[in-house]
């Protein structure tokens, strides 16, 4: 009944029921990774190519397969007459770039301006036809140790900052020794990802020495914890070597969409979790298993929209999708065909369902 695509190039479609009812969202990403390298795929990245019972292609799993089965679902509903409240189809933009840019933009914005609050969000990223209910945060920082600039002929006029990060890196690599875990959501993490110095000459001594720190965290962890931790690793070092300086912050980045729409934000992304017993789930749990689906319960190891949709504004969310997690960002990316099909028939008794009945 609408289709919109909004400032930040997210894509909305909307079906409208006869009378006042449930709002639901389908929400699935619209970007996917990059291909890497071709001659390691199985098959042509860009072929879209049917073979052995699946399609195979870049972003089959994640998360091209869920756009295909949840729009076939909203169509089958709006067909079937099935509807009384508001199905809403919605592709985000820059779920692979950024902490969750396109999904804030939708939801503060152009969700905001039609006065629409969905009662269930459903998310496409990978669940091989399960329920997945949440998963870990993510926050992406970057520790920097400073040093003195000298010529590397002559080391010791100057204050190497690539040695002064050897205590830190330590101190990282205990910290995840120690984290905390959740029966659920499994264990906190961190990890270096990514070493550079600065000035980059060959012959000069690094003035600059920068950590990239990955951190996956728990609902029961702040940003401040997080923080204070790597920052108690280098008041520790400090505390042993008077001509040591280091910094921890937050990574900032700069991302423009294919609109022209810019925004810097921090690369921070919120752990969340939908509870077992939320009516919703349990309604989602019967109504699969009514037409022969046994979907378990479980979590997401990667960050997906959730992280703003089901952590910062603590909506009811949950993951239903024909990918498989798998073959997500791997060369063998690809989706069955007969989970495309019991996708679409899942999400659209659901997506009725909900509209039409509400829940307890």
């Amino acid at each position: 009944d609408e289709v919109a695509i909004d400032e930040a190039g997210n894509v909305l479609g909307r079906i409208t029921g006869s009378s006042a009812g449930k709002t639901i969202l389908l929400l699935t990403h619209l970007d996917t990774a990059p291909a890497g390298d071709s001659s390691q795929w199985e098959r042509e990245p860009f072929g879209g190519e049917l073979a052995g019972g699946y399609l195979h292609g870049l972003g089959a799993a994640g998360s091209k397969g869920a756009i295909a089965a949840q729009l076939y679902a909203a169509a089958a509903c709006k067909l079937a007459e099935l509807t009384r409240g508001n199905i809403l189809v919605a592709g985000v933009v820059h779920s692979e770039r950024a902490e969750c840019l396109g999904s804030q933009y939708l939801f503060d914005h152009t969700l905001a301006k039609r006065d629409l609050r969905p009662q269930l969000v459903v998310l496409g990223d990978p669940t091989g036809l399960d329920i997945f209910l949440g998963h870990r945060g993510r926050a992406e920082l970057e520790i920097t140790t400073i040093g003195r600039t000298s010529h590397s002929s002559a080391p010791w006029l100057g204050l190497n900052a690539a040695y002064k990060m050897i205590p830190v890196l330590e101190g990282i690599e205990e910290l995840g020794t120690a984290l905390p875990s959740h029966p659920f959501l499994d264990k906190s993490t961190v990890a270096v990802t990514r070493l550079a110095t600065h000035p980059r000459d060959f012959s000069v001594i690094p003035d600059r020495c920068i950590a990239r720190v990955d951190r996956r965290f728990l609902p029961s962890e702040s940003l401040d914890t997080i923080t204070s931790q790597l920052q108690t690793i280098l008041s520790r070092v400090a505390a042993k070597d008077e001509e040591f300086r280091g910094e921890v912050a937050i990574r900032m980045v700069e991302e423009q969409t294919y609109t022209g729409f810019t925004r810097n934000i921090p690369k921070v992304m919120a752990a969340w979790l939908t509870s077992e017993r939320h009516p919703l789930v349990g309604q989602a749990s019967v109504i699969l298993a009514s037409m022969g689906e046994l979907p378990s319960f479980d979590k997401w190891y990667f960050a997906t929209e959730g992280s703003y949709v089901g952590g910062t504004l603590n909506l009811p969310t949950i993951g239903y999708s024909p990918g498989e997690e798998r073959y997500s960002h791997t060369p063998y990316d690809r989706v069955k065909v007969d989970y495309l099909w019991k996708a679409a028939l899942g999400t659209a008794v659901l997506a009725s369902s909900v509209c039409e009945e509400g829940y307890a």
